[in-house]
């Protein structure tokens, strides 16, 4: 009876002693189910952490090695940004095009009055050649009327300058509504920049956890 009793229990211990050497974590790996969060052991040469793995949606515990943590957690910040980028794009896109509006509305109401005012100057040019181009012909009386060529040359010089300074009040808006629309590229360029770094990380932490 004794020998019955001994026998069974170095059984018991055999196999109690075969449980406990086993190493808990020869089979741990990424998404390996755990029951502890914030529990940690080491397997193949990298530390594994008992946690709900963020990239699944009602995710359960699982094991999920260091390196899947911090790549997780890289995307998770690189996310944020994007988030953020995109609330401040939104806001940044809404400004510009309300300046953009603003000055195509100023455009609308100055062209008509720049184009009758530079039509008007246009005209006084060409009447003002007319007289220049007459006088230049007499050549028996150009020594004579050199001063009012001179005057006519001028004349028509500065009403050129004119017609110039009045069609660069249009230009100028439609310089900065350029300007404005190059901001509004850059900002949405500069978005999509963040979106695929955002991506890429993404992809990375999916590599690597599995």
């Amino acid at each position: 009876m004794f020998r019955k009793v001994i026998a069974a229990s170095t059984a018991a211990i055999l196999v109690s002693l075969t449980l406990s050497v086993a190493p808990a974590s020869a089979a741990v790996k990424n998404g390996t189910p755990c029951a502890k969060a914030g529990a940690s052991t080491k397997a193949g040469g990298s530390t594994f952490k008992c946690v709900k793995h963020a990239l699944v949606r009602n995710a359960k515990l699982t094991w999920r090695s260091t390196e899947c943590i911090t790549s997780v957690n890289s995307y998770n910040r690189a996310n944020v940004s994007v988030v953020a980028a995109r609330a401040e794009t939104a806001k940044t896109i809404a400004a510009l095009d309300l300046a953009i509006a603003s000055l195509q509305e100023s455009i609308t109401a100055l062209t008509p009055t720049v184009a009758a005012d530079v039509k008007a100057e246009q005209d006084r040019i060409a009447s003002i050649k007319v007289k220049l181009d007459a006088m230049k012909a007499d050549t028996a009386n150009l020594t004579k009327n050199a001063k009012n060529i001179k005057d006519y040359e001028t004349a028509i010089s500065w009403r050129e300058i004119t017609v110039r300074r009045l069609n660069s009040q249009i230009t100028a808006f439609t310089s900065k509504i350029k300007n404005l629309q190059n901001e509004k590229n850059a900002a949405t360029n500069n978005l999509s920049l963040i979106a695929s770094a955002s991506s890429t990380a993404l992809t990375t932490a999916r590599t690597i956890c599995g």
